[in-house]
C-alpha cells in the first residue's frame, strides 16, 4: 500500500516533501480524494497553523477541524502520524506528554487542534501524535525569526522572551526515531532560548523591543529526550539550537 501526506502544500508538509517522497498527497482542496483509500504510512499536517485567526474565528476553525476528522474516518492506514502543537497545553510551562490537556481551559487553536489529536486516537489503531514547538525552515512567513530576518515590527519584540524552537530539516529523520520505537504521543521541544541570544548572535545590528509586551517564557518538555540524543527533557540543548538557528539564518540571507 501507499504512503500519504496531508496538508503538502503548508509550512510543515513541504518541508517533508522535501526529505522524502510520498505516492499520494492531499490538501484543503483535494482531501475528499482521501475517502476509501488505503495506506502504509500516511502523515497529517493539517489543518491550518494561523493561530491567531483560530482564536478570532474559533467556529469556523472548529468547523475544519471536524470536516477534517469525518475525512480521515472514511479512510484507513496500517499507520498514522498527526503533526500537532504544543499550543493544545493549556500552559506554557511544567507539562510533559503526562499532562491532561483537557483538565485546563485553553484557547480555541489548542482547544481544536486537542479535538483533532482526540479524533486522530479513537480511528486509527496505530497513531503517533507528534507535538511541535515553535518552527523554522524554508517557507517560513511568521514568528519573531522571520521578523528579524526581515525587519519586520521590531518594535515589538521581547528579547527577554524564551522560545523552544525545532528545525523543519530533522522531522522526516525524527518521525524514523518515534516510529521505530512506537512512541504514541511525543512532543519535540528542545530547550528554551532567549530572542534576545538569537538577537545577539545573529542580528546584532538589530535594536528590539521598544514597544514591547509583556515576557514569554515557553518551557514544555519531553519524556523522550533520550531516544533522539537530547538529555533533562529537551531533544537539544540550548547551544545545539542556536547552531540550527544560525545554518537556517545563513541559508535565508545566501538566498536573499
Amino acid at each position: 500500500m501507499p504512503s500519504g501526506l496531508i496538508g503538502h502544500t503548508g509550512f510543515v508538509g513541504s518541508n517533508l516533501c522535501r526529505s522524502t517522497a510520498f505516492d499520494a498527497c492531499f490538501n484543503s482542496q483535494t482531501i475528499a480524494d482521501i475517502q476509501g483509500r488505503e495506506f502504509d504510512l500516511l502523515i497529517c499536517a493539517a489543518p491550518q497553523a494561523k493561530k491567531w485567526w483560530a482564536n478570532q474565528h474559533p467556529d469556523e476553525d472548529r468547523a475544519m477541524v471536524e470536516h477534517l476528522i469525518a475525512q480521515l474516518q472514511q479512510t484507513r492506514a496500517q499507520r498514522f502520524v498527526l503533526i500537532s502543537s504544543i499550543d493544545v497545553f493549556p500552559r506554557i510551562t511544567d507539562a510533559d506528554e503526562t499532562f491532561d490537556c483537557a483538565s485546563q481551559e485553553n484557547h480555541a487553536y489548542g482547544r481544536n487542534r486537542l479535538r483533532l489529536e482526540q479524533g486522530v486516537a479513537a480511528h486509527f489503531p496505530i497513531a503517533h501524535i507528534v507535538r511541535l514547538p515553535g518552527l523554522f525552515g524554508p517557507g517560513l512567513k511568521k514568528n519573531v525569526i522571520f521578523d528579524m530576518l526581515h525587519h519586520n515590527q521590531l518594535e515589538n519584540i521581547n528579547p527577554a522572551s524564551q522560545f523552544q524552537w525545532y528545525a523543519l530539516s530533522r522531522l522526516w529523520a525524527d518521525l524514523q526515531v518515534i516510529i521505530h520505537h512506537n512512541v504514541p504521543l511525543v512532543t519535540l521541544v528542545t530547550q528554551p532560548v532567549a530572542t534576545g541570544a538569537i538577537q545577539t548572535r545573529f542580528f546584532p545590528e538589530l535594536t528590539l523591543g521598544t514597544e514591547a509586551g509583556a515576557t514569554v517564557s515557553y518551557g514544555i518538555q519531553t519524556r523522550y529526550a533520550e531516544l533522539f540524543g537530547g538529555q533533562s527533557g529537551y531533544i537539544l540543548s540550548q547551544e545545539q539550537v542556536l547552531d540550527e538557528i544560525g545554518q537556517f539564518v545563513q541559508t535565508q540571507r545566501d538566498s536573499a
